[in-house]
């Protein structure tokens, strides 16, 4: 995936409702550590935005009263980060600097493949248009999901791990933060079903908040991604609850025979495995018992005799009799035994 050049991303509605936006930089798909760097900055700006519009105002009026020149809005936010640097240390969590949070950190390993969807960059995925208008209707940050491919296997089978990061509000209306992650085999059917499961948990989060609107007939879980019951719809009702049922237990049907499957084949390559040990180990015991004999034939030779282990004789007649004296003509007599002739 190639990387875009870095633009500026606003959206119309976030400023009409929180005031004049920040620019926020939009990070590069491929790059996990300007990923990171991105995902420090949005919870410093998104707590700017809510309070914005109004700190912006009442500064602007009282630089009105005391005669001096209005400031803009870009001066006075800068004001307004120093003084919340200056009244929050560092161990407060109302401090402007993000909290470390390990699900935003850079992968210590090399993944294979990194990828981040934010919906308020926009788009038209599955279930996207609802769960942004029901966190904008909810004054909740837009959420964002990441995913990192954890190995590169021919068959494609869960290769993915996707990370859903709702973030909440700490502010009237409060709401609670939603994270939640999983294994997928593929980045945008992950994505669709973060989208889905994301929308069903906020649904049913907010129940009171969302009565009177459209949000309060959707499929709602609670934090465990467990189905709840729906609003008392009078001809909807069943029907959504039948499907979101029969959502829920498809993918627990999935995830268990994914299981099943991953156990009879670790199960198949350990008996493969021992079975190759013991062929192993066989063959070593013939090998042993095939060196022995040959250590065997090789050495009997020694104890045989063949033509070549005799030598010609090199004494002689004369070196025979060397010990006998020879008498006066030279002549060595020897005694013969009459049964010898």
């Amino acid at each position: 995936m190639a990387a875009g050049p870095e633009r500026t991303v606003t959206r119309a509605s976030t400023a009409a409702r929180h005031g004049p936006s920040l620019p926020i930089k939009r990070a590069s798909a491929t790059d996990p550590l300007q990923l990171h760097d991105h995902a420090r900055q949005l919870p410093h700006d998104a707590s700017h935005h809510r309070r914005g519009g109004r700190q912006c105002k009442i500064a602007a009026a009282a630089d009105t009263s005391e005669g001096r020149r209005p400031r803009s809005a870009a001066a006075t936010r800068r004001l307004l980060v120093l003084d919340n640097v200056a009244a929050h240390p560092a161990g407060d969590r109302r401090s402007s600097r993000a909290p470390s949070d390990p699900l935003l950190q850079p992968p210590m390993e090399p993944y294979v493949q990194t990828e981040t969807y934010d919906l308020e960059n926009g788009g038209s995925l599955v279930f996207e248009r609802d769960l942004y208008l029901v966190s904008e209707r909810l004054e909740r940050p837009p959420p964002k999901f990441h995913g990192v491919r954890i190995h590169d296997t021919p068959t494609g089978e869960q290769q993915w791990m996707i990370t859903a990061d709702l973030k909440g509000s700490s502010e009237p209306p409060i709401s609670e933060r939603i994270l939640f992650s999983f294994k997928a085999c593929n980045w945008p059917d992950g994505l669709a079903h973060a989208l889905q499961e994301g929308l069903a948990r906020v649904c049913g989060q907010h129940i009171a908040a969302l009565r009177g609107s459209r949000f309060a007939y959707f499929a709602r879980h609670d934090t465990m991604g467990e189905p709840m019951a729906p609003s008392s719809h009078p001809v909807l009702m069943i029907h959504v609850q039948h499907l979101d049922l029969m959502l829920h237990e498809t993918r627990k049907d999935l995830e268990r025979t994914r299981r099943a499957k991953k156990d009879a084949t670790i199960r198949r390559l350990r008996e493969k495995i021992r079975t190759l040990e013991v062929t192993v180990r066989t063959q070593q015991d013939q090998i042993q018992e095939m060196e022995e004999e040959g250590d065997d034939i090789q050495g009997g030779d020694d104890f045989l005799s063949d033509d070549n282990d005799f030598e010609d004789d090199e004494f002689t007649d004369e070196e025979d009799y060397e010990f006998l004296e020879a008498a006066e003509d030279g002549i060595i007599p020897i005694d013969v035994d009459e049964d010898d002739e």
